[in-house]
């Protein structure tokens, strides 16, 4: 038995994923979906999220779930998870809280 690989598709987040850059990513999110491929998320370089930027990304997993897409994130940076974590979106973003010590 064979086993297909799949595809796998990775989004560059830009450093500020904010207000001004959701359109644009929405529609590159949206075209990774079409796809059908796996999705990696590289966000080592975010600096900011904002709540708009963070209630795009909440969709697009959804969206991913409810089709079979797995998404992954690359080195997300502390900021992302600060962020994420400030707005209660950690669990739904698949991001893990970093332990503070």
């Amino acid at each position: 038995m064979s086993e297909e690989k799949k595809e796998v598709q990775v989004i560059n987040c830009q450093e500020s994923l904010d207000i001004s850059v959701v359109a644009d990513l929405g529609t590159e999110l949206k075209v990774a979906l079409d796809s059908g491929q796996s999705i990696r998320l590289q966000a080592g370089d975010v600096g900011k999220a904002d709540a708009a930027a963070l209630q795009l990304l909440c969709a697009f997993f959804l969206d991913a779930q409810t089709h079979g897409i797995d998404i992954e994130w690359l080195d997300p940076s502390d900021a992302l998870i600060e962020s994420a974590s400030l707005t209660g979106l950690v669990e739904h973003l698949g991001l893990k809280e970093k332990t503070l010590h």
